[in-house]
C-alpha cells in the first residue's frame, strides 16, 4: 500500500534518549490527510527541521475534544458527542467502539442538544466530569460507566459562578491553598473576568470560587500542574496579544504572574513536562516575524519559545487538548478536526 502521491512518508526519528520520547495522542486524520502510509504501526509525521513528530494512536475519533488519564492505572480515555471511551490503546479505532458511558449529553436536563466543545475529568474517585462551553451545568459519570447525572453545583457555588468549563485541571498533593485544596477539580474559563472555580469533588461537592487577589487578568483558556513533590498551577490565554503573557503560573492564592518568554503566545492546551519545558498546541507571532501555529516548545533553560511542528490551521480548533500520563512518560493530543488521536516525539 502506498501513500498519497502528493505526500512523503517520513522516517522514524531520532530522539535525544528515553526521557525525551512523548506520545501524544488526538488527531483524526486519513493516512493521505497525515501524510503517511497507513499501517498497524503507522511512521511518524515529521519533516526535516521539525522539533516534535506525531504518531497515529487512534483513529475516528469523531470530533472528540475531551481526553484525560484516568489517575487509578493512567489509562486514556476520550470524549466526544456519542459519549465516553476507553481504556484505550494504540490501533484503536472509536468508530468501531461503544461507549462505556454519556450517551445522554443532549438531554435537556444537561447540555440541551449542545454537545461540541466538551471537556473531560477524571477524579481520583473514578467519576468521569463533563463540561461544555454551552452552559454552566455540568455532567457526572460514574466510574463503572452509564448515564450521566446533571451537577449544577456551580450555579450553587460561594458565590454562584457561571463558568462554562473550557477547561479542567485535578489539584495534585502538594499545592493547597486556602480556596484551592488537593483533589479538588479546578474548572476556568478564557474570559475577562479571571473566572477559576475550585469543586470538592470526592466530597460534599462544595465549589468557591477561586478569588484574584490582583488586578491582573487571570487567563484560563487551559489549566495544568507541573509534577513534583511542589506542583505549580499553570494557566494560558487563547487569543495572541502584543502586550500579554500566553501563560501564566497561578500561586495557591490565586495570584496570576505571566511566565517569562510568552508574550504574544497563544495556547489552547499545554503540558508541563518533567524537565519543566511546556509543550503547547498554539501560536506565537514574534515581533516582526511571521505567526507560527502548531506544537511549540517553551524551554525552562533560557525561557525561550521554539516551534516544535506546523500544523494547517484548518486543521486546528479551539478545541484541542493536551495530556500527559502523570510521570510524563506519555503525551496525548487531541485534535478534534482530524478526528484522531496522536503520540508525539520530542525530537533531537
Amino acid at each position: 500500500m502506498s501513500a498519497c502521491p502528493s505526500h512523503r512518508c517520513w522516517p522514524a526519528p531520532r530522539v535525544r534518549s528515553a526521557a525525551m520520547l512523548i506520545s501524544i495522542p488526538a488527531l483524526a486524520l486519513t493516512a493521505c490527510e497525515m501524510g503517511v502510509v497507513p499501517a498497524a504501526n503507522p511512521a511518524p509525521m515529521q519533516a526535516a527541521g521539525d522539533r516534535v513528530a506525531l504518531t497515529l494512536h487512534v483513529a475516528n475519533t469523531d470530533g472528540a475534544s475531551g481526553i484525560a488519564i484516568r489517575p487509578s492505572d493512567g489509562a486514556l480515555f476520550a470524549l466526544n458527542r456519542g459519549g465516553i471511551f476507553g481504556p484505550l490503546k494504540q490501533g484503536d479505532d472509536l468508530s468501531a467502539m461503544s461507549p462505556i458511558g454519556a450517551t445522554n449529553l443532549a438531554d435537556a436536563s444537561i447540555f440541551n442538544g449542545e454537545t461540541t466543545s466538551l471537556v473531560l475529568a477524571i477524579t481520583n474517585g473514578g467519576e468521569f466530569w463533563i463540561g461544555s462551553q454551552c452552559c454552566s451545568i455540568l455532567a457526572i459519570v460514574p466510574a463503572a460507566g452509564g448515564d450521566a447525572a446533571p451537577f449544577e453545583g456551580l450555579l450553587a457555588g460561594t458565590p454562584p459562578s457561571n463558568i462554562k468549563p473550557e477547561t479542567f485541571a485535578l489539584v495534585p498533593t502538594g499545592f493547597d491553598g486556602s480556596e484551592m485544596k488537593s483533589g479538588n477539580l479546578l474548572a476556568g474559563q478564557d474570559t475577562t473576568f479571571s473566572r477559576l472555580a475550585a469543586m470538592d469533588v470526592d466530597g460534599n461537592r462544595d465549589v468557591v470560587n477561586v478569588a484574584n487577589p490582583t488586578a491582573t487578568n487571570r487567563e484560563a483558556i487551559h489549566l495544568a500542574f507541573s509534577p513534583g513533590p511542589v506542583p505549580m498551577l499553570f494557566s494560558s490565554r487563547g487569543a495572541l496579544s502584543p502586550d500579554r503573557f500566553g501563560i501564566q503560573t497561578i500561586d495557591t492564592q490565586g495570584r496570576p504572574t505571566g511566565l517569562p518568554g510568552t508574550i504574544n503566545l497563544s495556547a489552547k492546551s499545554f503540558v508541563v513536562l518533567a524537565n519543566g519545558d511546556i509543550v503547547l498546541r498554539g501560536s506565537q507571532k514574534p515581533s516582526g516575524q511571521d505567526q507560527f501555529d502548531g506544537i511549540l516548545i517553551w524551554q525552562k533553560a533560557d525561557e525561550s519559545v521554539v516551534p516544535g511542528l506546523a500544523l494547517p490551521v484548518l486543521e486546528t480548533s479551539e478545541d484541542d487538548e493536551l495530556i500527559a500520563t502523570a510521570d510524563r512518560s506519555m503525551v496525548f493530543l487531541a485534535l478534534p478536526n482530524r478526528n484522531q488521536i496522536y503520540t508525539v516525539t520530542i525530537l533531537e
